[in-house]
């Protein structure tokens, strides 16, 4: 049998051996150990797959590339980035000490690119201003014309809230409750969300490691204008990525906003809110107003209208939050 050992015996073990590959050897068992306890550096992305992800091709995709999604700003002076061809998924922490509850933030932009500063980053630092740690996905885009639709994300999105779980057990996000893990998403991230909510029972891709053994299931789910998601007209999704004929009694508490001229659609959020409700699902929010568009975020950034009514949703899903319990009560 193989001795129990931690990792602060490996330089003690190598100062009595003469022989160097007897040390070597040792020091290579013992770095899965050491890795398995270090913590992860705050605001530096993490790779979700230890190889090249299930389902990819090499080389099919091109370079990953970043835009600006403000017209005659280049990207150095940019701060409302975008992000193209995603082919190495990655999470990246944004921390709060003490936060025992974490949200999963999934950016929008048509399965075609990522929208990554207003629909993430920006909304990384709306979670942590009301006290919950957040993890932003970068996951694969755009569609892989070789996967049903919605597949690599969906892969992507269930490693994510396994490697969270993973996460809170072992220590690399201390204080974080497992059970109080939820997800985020805009427009295709909201797809993405809502895909999830109803996709969590088996991974759609073969076991990794560990973190694929931790439930999948969100605990919380907030669809911000979602696209694509029910088959009702005029949004018409195929049966392939309406995910609303899938909803359940087991489907999570889930947050919906859309606006009225949403030219994605409100019924994306009026009908899956119908079917959370046909369902027995848990009790859920549905919030809808009349102007905003599509893509506002936060209403933060160049380009997007502030002081519209939609522009106060943030503050309804911090209350959404807290009667979940995953926000204190104010």
């Amino acid at each position: 049998p193989r001795p129990t050992l931690h990792p602060g015996m490996a330089s003690a073990a190598c100062a009595y051996r003469a022989d160097k590959l007897a040390c070597l050897l040792l020091c290579v068992y013992m770095l899965p150990v050491a890795l398995a306890t270090v913590a992860f550096t705050d605001h530096a992305p993490i790779p979700l797959w230890p190889g090249v992800p299930p389902g990819e091709r090499t080389g099919a995709t091109g370079h990953e590339t970043e835009g600006c999604e403000t017209p005659g700003v280049p990207v150095s002076r940019c701060v409302d980035r975008s992000i193209s061809n995603v082919t190495v998924p990655t999470l990246t922490p944004y921390l709060v000490a003490g936060a025992t509850s974490a949200v999963v933030i999934a950016p929008g932009g048509a399965y075609k690119f990522l929208s990554w500063d207003r629909e993430g980053t920006d909304i990384a630092a709306w979670l942590n201003s009301v006290g919950v740690s957040a993890f932003l996905l970068r996951y694969r885009v755009p569609g892989r014309a070789w996967l049903p639709f919605g597949s690599a994300p969906l892969m992507d999105a269930q490693r994510a809230v396994g490697l969270v779980r993973e996460w809170a057990a072992d220590g690399r996000a201390p204080g974080l409750n497992g059970s109080r893990v939820g997800i985020i998403g805009f427009s295709a991230g909201a797809h993405l969300a809502g895909h999830l909510s109803v996709a969590w029972r088996s991974r759609s891709y073969p076991r990794v490691d560990e973190a694929d053994a931790r439930p999948c299931r969100p605990d919380f789910v907030l669809m911000i204008y979602p696209w694509e998601s029910v088959t009702e007209p005029p949004v018409s999704a195929g049966p392939d990525a309406a995910s609303a004929l899938n909803v359940t009694s087991r489907n999570p508490p889930t947050f919906l906003t859309q606006t009225e001229d949403d030219a994605a659609h409100v019924e994306n959020s009026l009908y899956f809110y119908l079917a959370l409700k046909k369902a027995g699902a848990a009790p859920s929010e549905l919030h809808v107003y009349p102007e905003g568009g599509h893509g506002y975020g936060r209403c933060t950034k160049p380009t997007v209208p502030k002081g519209l009514a939609v522009c106060s949703w943030p503050h309804r899903a911090a209350r959404f939050l807290q009667t979940l319990g995953v926000l204190p009560l104010l």
